[in-house]
């Protein structure tokens, strides 16, 4: 659908509500992917999906309804149906009506690239066999997701509210491995022609290599470098958490801390709308998103707020707008390894869960390439090890910090810790 012909949709929608409040979201979404595994394509997707989600409410209480019914002519059916279900609602007492009128929306252009929007196979076939072909080439083992996605957004208010969005994303992320040597990597960007694939199927081959004979990690103090995937596998628990009410409900690390200092100087965490992604303009129920300050120079300068929660505490309402930014400095991966006299290097975590929201307390497994590094040089390769980690301590004690890079919420920049006892499981 064009704009104009969701925009007059979802006004129709609010139309034919027959309720005080309304809202109308509608969405429209491609996605297409391929996997691959074992050196060969596993499935190829491209999904598309439409869909009405509407909201009707009387002052006490709300129903939501959600259709693909995406036909003018079924609008009085999906809002009979809505209305239906408000009348066996119970009363919420945390009802909130719908946005005032008037909310002014950014818009976002640059979060939208007409190639990638299309969805062509070919360039996606193209860069997985690239992956397949070199690992062939080299005695390794492939497995991967290769994927572009565009998705369109309306949503109208009873109270006169008006926006539309659109977005575009591409990437793809893969592991080579030969027996317990691997190494791994994720490309992403708002179009396709942002995925640098060449570079980094080179780069990946020659990380394996370097992967090879693994040994066990002596005990000892070691400084932690993270590259900008490992940065963002710890960072990434964070918004999960940061939330006003939990906050003041005394359920997180955040409880009291807002206008604190919880982390160093070096940390600081921003959204911005033109950040390293181009930002959401607008939340599900049409709050306008705005360049946002979480943390600064270690301090929690601001928090997510639902709309209930801020006007009962006189907060502002803030959301994460789908990007995150983690402010970086200046040198590469190999710039920082060549400032460390004993560390240990690591690209990637994964199988990571809380042990304690209350300090934020993570525990997980290290993957795809770990390194002794000694008098600034990768020495040899690491097996793999359990940690368990407090990631706002470990951005207490930056030494140094890199040139942020693209990952899936913005930018995220290789850092340097200082020195951590191994066995890391405390």
């Amino acid at each position: 659908m064009t704009k104009q012909g969701m925009l007059d949709f979802v006004q129709a929608a609010v139309e034919a509500a027959g309720t005080p409040d309304v809202v109308a979201v509608l969405t429209e979404t491609r996605t297409a992917s391929v996997r691959f595994g074992q050196n060969r394509i596993t499935q190829n997707l491209d999904v598309f999906k439409r869909e009405l989600q509407l909201t009707v409410g009387d002052g006490e209480k709300q129903a939501t309804v959600t259709s693909q019914r995406i036909d003018i002519h079924a609008l009085p059916g999906i809002a009979s149906e809505a209305r239906a279900l408000l009348e066996t609602s119970s009363s919420d007492p945390e009802y909130m009506s719908p946005v005032p009128a008037g909310q002014v929306y950014p818009v976002i252009e640059e979060a939208w690239d007409e190639f990638t929007s299309e969805c062509p196979a070919t360039p996606r076939m193209e860069a997985v066999g690239k992956v397949i072909d070199a690992a062939e080439a080299e005695g390794l083992t492939a497995a991967g997701i290769c994927g572009m996605h565009s998705e369109q957004v309306a949503l109208a208010t009873s109270t006169g509210n008006l926006a539309a969005h659109r977005s575009t994303s591409a990437d793809l992320s893969f592991t080579l491995d030969r027996g317990l040597a691997s190494s791994y990597i994720s490309l992403n960007g708002t179009a396709w022609n942002e995925l640098d694939v060449d570079p980094a199927i080179g780069t990946v081959v020659e990380q394996v290599k370097m992967n090879e004979d693994a040994m066990e990690l002596e005990p000892g103090d070691y400084k932690i470098i993270l590259e900008p995937e490992a940065t963002w596998n710890l960072l990434m628990f964070l918004p999960w958490i940061l939330d006003a009410r939990t906050a003041d409900e005394g359920t997180s690390v955040f409880s009291g801390m807002e206008g604190k200092k919880m982390a160093g100087e070096d940390f600081s965490l921003s959204s911005s709308l033109m950040g390293g992604r181009p930002a959401n303009p607008f939340s599900g129920e049409g709050l306008p998103a705005e360049d946002v300050v979480w943390f600064e120079n270690g301090v929690l300068k601001n928090i997510p707020c639902d709309r209930f929660t801020a006007e009962k505490t006189g907060r502002p309402p803030l959301f994460i707008p789908d990007t995150l930014d983690m402010d970086g400095g200046k040198g590469s991966v190999e710039d920082l390894v060549a400032g460390v006299d004993k560390g240990i290097l690591i690209r990637r975590f994964w199988y990571i869960r809380f042990v304690d929201q209350k300090t934020m307390k993570l525990t997980g497994m290290t993957r795809d390439g770990v390194f002794l590094v000694e008098n600034g040089k990768i020495a040899k390769p690491l097996k793999d090890f359990r940690w368990n980690w407090r990631p706002l301590e470990l951005f207490s004690n930056i030494l140094r910090i890199g040139t942020a890079q693209r990952k899936a919420p913005g930018l995220i920049p290789p850092v340097v810790i200082g020195e951590q006892h191994y066995p890391f499981t405390d």
